[in-house]
């Protein structure tokens, strides 16, 4: 659901840059223990590295039921870098691009977490 190709901007130069947004409903099924009550909405910036992309979600707007308890969850300037390579000089690169591709879901999944808990 949130995979995205960025094979475009890995070709391309350090700094080349495009911007997504979506707006829509995620299956209850979707996350293990989050249920979103209205529709996910954000914005992302994705900004080519040297090594990998650069996710920055200018916004994320949702309502989330969590453990019985609803919450708004609003967010700015959350950045993650996703690497083409492991770095072992750089553990904490815990996300890759995988064939091309950068998956958000996870990403989405710990971001909303860390605002309501």
């Amino acid at each position: 659901m949130f995979e995205l190709n960025v094979a475009d901007l890995l070709a391309s130069y350090a700094g080349d840059s495009r911007e997504l947004a979506f707006s829509g409903e995620v299956l209850p099924e979707y996350y293990p223990d989050i249920i979103f009550t209205k529709p996910l909405d954000f914005t992302i910036k994705l900004i080519a590295l040297d090594d990998g992309v650069e996710v920055v979600f200018e916004n994320l707007q949702a309502e989330v039921q969590y453990e019985d308890n609803t919450h708004i969850v609003s967010l700015s300037d959350i950045s993650r870098t996703f690497k083409e390579q492991y770095d072992p000089l750089a553990p904490d690169d815990v996300k890759f691009v995988d064939k091309g591709n950068i998956d958000l879901k996870e990403v989405i999944y710990e971001e909303i977490l860390i605002a309501i808990l």
